[in-house]
């Protein structure tokens, strides 16, 4: 069967068949990689109003289980501190984030390393242009927004004194000079300490919550998914891929198995409608074949070379007509 298995033809049908298993093997991947990614779901805990204090802890990173919660901090910006971000969407449009320093009062025995009152960065809202940036609030102000990560900090020296390339917690801290939260809040909502905080009873931002300066349009930030469970027809999909692969394998083999025992009995693998002989010393079944005029063995080499029809058969006819053929 070894043999039969490296003739060039079997060797075609297996490369054929390893391309069209490779091809299948890819759809599953593919079909796996959505059963991860299509029902992935926001966290509901997420959206509602937390105090700060409560979901980070300065001096450390801001980890994906901390990130997209909706915190509240309150504090004083620090004056002539914000600086512009270029290259921010909003509604399709780019513009610029403007980003302040809040500094928290009372907030230096959180971290061991500060020598002052902890800051934290907080994308205001966004603006078309660099000139319609209105000033930061003056007195206490509560800030409710979206928790983010530090982004990378980039070279900025192309820019304008007032601009930095991202919403980096360690460009930043260098910046204004201050102990900084290793992340940012995009603001959502901004009112005086003194009054109540925009939230409703369940929790959540209620939805007349605005930033306090005129010109800044509302950051538009939706949490990023958090349940990553497998959605079923996908799965189901990956395997089916899975068993077109090994199908297309078994296809070779089978192929293979026929084409070896079709060589051992001919006489099975035929349907013959008339007589066959036994020619003992090739050891294999001959018939003759009315339209060549001449004989042939079943496997269909000549059984008797130029030979015309009165050269009759060379053993004594079968008394039975033809083979099945399964």
């Amino acid at each position: 069967m070894l043999k039969t298995a490296l003739r060039p033809r079997s060797l075609a049908f297996l490369a054929v068949a390893l391309l069209v298993a490779s091809l299948f093997v890819g759809l599953s991947a593919w079909q796996l990689n959505a059963s991860r990614s299509a029902t992935t779901v926001a966290d509901p805990a997420k959206d509602r109003v937390s105090a700060l204090e409560t979901v980070t802890t300065p001096g450390e990173p801001t980890s994906a289980q901390q990130a997209d919660h909706v915190v509240s901090v309150t504090g004083r910006y620090a004056p002539d501190s914000t600086v512009l971000v270029p290259g921010r969407l909003h509604d399709g449009d780019s513009g610029y984030w403007a980003v302040s320093q809040l500094v928290i009062p009372g907030s230096q025995d959180r971290w061991d390393a500060a020598d002052e009152d902890l800051s934290i960065a907080v994308a205001r809202g966004w603006v078309a242009s660099p000139d319609e940036v209105p000033a930061a609030p003056s007195g206490e102000v509560r800030v409710i927004g979206r928790l983010m990560p530090t982004e990378s900090p980039l070279p900025s020296e192309a820019l304008p004194a007032d601009q930095v390339s991202t919403v980096a917690s360690a460009q930043l801290s260098n910046l204004w000079d201050a102990p900084v939260y290793a992340g940012y809040v995009a603001s959502f909502s901004e009112n005086p300490a003194a009054q109540p905080a925009p939230v409703t009873p369940e929790g959540t931002l209620a939805a007349s919550a605005a930033p306090m300066g005129e010109g800044l349009a509302e950051l538009q930030i939706d949490q990023q998914p958090t349940d990553t469970s497998v959605h079923a027809l996908n799965l189901f999909y990956a395997v089916e891929w899975v068993v077109f692969a090994g199908f297309a394998v078994f296809l070779w083999w089978r192929f293979v198995r026929d084409d070896y025992l079709r060589r051992q009995n001919p006489e099975q693998y035929f349907y013959f409608d008339g007589d066959y002989f036994w020619d003992e010393s090739e050891q294999s079944y001959y018939y003759w074949d009315a339209q060549d005029q001449r004989y042939y063995y079943f496997d269909d080499q000549p059984a008797v070379a130029g030979a015309d029809r009165t050269a009759g058969p060379r053993a004594t006819p079968r008394s039975d007509n033809g083979a099945s053929d399964d």
